[in-house]
């Protein structure tokens, strides 16, 4: 069965790169007006990201069977989470990492947890430890998953395309990153129990 892409939206306030146009943070300053020790350039600068926030929904379809009668399901977030109105994607807050402006890769990590409970407690996942880390077009979001089993820690849980995205600008100057594809990896259905591919 082919894997299901579920739409992502990332913002964070970042001063991504002079290129991109970002203004929203100054560059911090270099050790150095010129070139480094030996005529070598001086590498260019990992910058401070800071308030950023992951819009993901994880998986629609797993909401929706969650707010069935038949689940007797409750979804519970917290430590910053929040879920938007009519059982919507969830938003995890206090987004702090870096940006390479050598490469454009992030590594950012967010507060808040997501509970999932049913079928009185024969299913009870929380991801906690929310984050996302990008590279090229490519990333992916990891998350310690904990049940009853214990915990299992850094899960590569969701793929991320970035092929097709293009920044934005949000709120107070954030750059935003909307839509981004997400792809379930074998790991994060594993966390189902294999009931998503």
């Amino acid at each position: 069965m082919a894997a299901t892409r579920r739409p992502i939206a990332l913002t964070a306030a970042v001063a991504t790169a002079a290129a991109l146009g970002a203004t929203v943070f100054a560059l911090p300053a270099l050790a150095a007006d010129g070139p480094a020790a030996g005529g070598a350039a001086a590498a260019a600068p990992t910058l401070e990201l800071k308030d950023g926030t992951l819009e993901w929904g994880v998986k629609e379809s797993f909401r929706k069977y969650l707010a069935s009668s038949f689940s007797g399901g409750k979804i519970t977030v917290k430590d910053g989470a929040t879920q938007a109105p009519d059982n919507g994607v969830f938003t995890f807050g206090g987004g702090k990492g870096t940006y390479d402006t050598a490469t454009h890769g992030t590594e950012t990590a967010f507060g808040g947890d997501v509970n999932f409970y049913a079928h009185g407690g024969v299913l009870d996942i929380t991801l906690s430890d929310v984050k996302l880390a990008t590279t090229g077009t490519g990333g992916a979001i990891t998350v310690d998953v904990t049940t009853p089993q214990g915990t299992r820690d850094d899960v590569k849980f969701a793929a991320l395309d970035l092929s097709a995205v293009k920044p934005g600008r949000g709120e107070g100057g954030a750059m935003v990153f909307k839509d981004i594809p997400a792809t379930l990896t074998k790991a994060g259905s594993e966390a189902f129990d294999g009931q998503y591919k």
